[in-house]
């Protein structure tokens, strides 16, 4: 891009730090939301967006991480997310999104106390917490059509979660 005084500016470095099956170069298996975002963005001739790349993440030292101005990153299963917030708090970008609260997405039990807590509304449901499976618990009970857990009973079927 070029100013007024005829020198070129600089784009704003917009890093996109999620692994590669939530994003692809050319956003062509990016969400389409995501996508559209960014190749919007992109379209201002302001902005240019670097992915970082599994190889990226999660091989090399974050020093090595490319430099940018603003920072994108999603957690998701096998994500570093340590690794993107000590980059974060090496390179000092602007975070789109925050990092920290993102521990959150690894136990669904802080997802919904969370979200409970903001009065949001979460599917019915009960915690059973074994040391070992098939542990006898005295508040668990299990027949043939339904599970009670501390007194609510739930009818098979049901979908039965892990914690992360």
């Amino acid at each position: 891009m070029v100013a007024e005084g005829g020198e070129e500016e600089e784009k704003i470095k917009i890093g996109v730090c999620v692994m590669e099956k939530k994003v692809k170069c050319g956003f062509e298996l990016l969400s389409a939301p995501m996508g559209q975002i960014l190749e919007r963005l992109q379209a201002f001739g302001e902005f240019e967006v670097i992915h970082f790349g599994d190889k990226v993440i999660l091989e090399d030292p974050i020093e090595n991480w490319p430099i940018c101005d603003c920072l994108i990153a999603f957690y998701s299963s096998g994500y570093p997310l340590e690794k993107a917030e000590a980059y974060a708090t090496l390179r000092k970008p602007f975070l789109v999104n925050e990092l920290e609260p993102q521990h959150l997405l690894h136990d669904r039990r802080k997802v919904y106390e969370r979200l409970e807590m903001f009065g949001i509304p979460v599917p019915r449901y009960a915690l059973v917490n074994r040391e070992f499976p098939y542990q006898e618990l005295d508040y668990f009970i299990e027949e043939e059509d339904f599970v009670e857990v501390h007194g609510s009973r739930f009818w098979k079927p049901f979908v039965e979660k892990p914690v992360d």
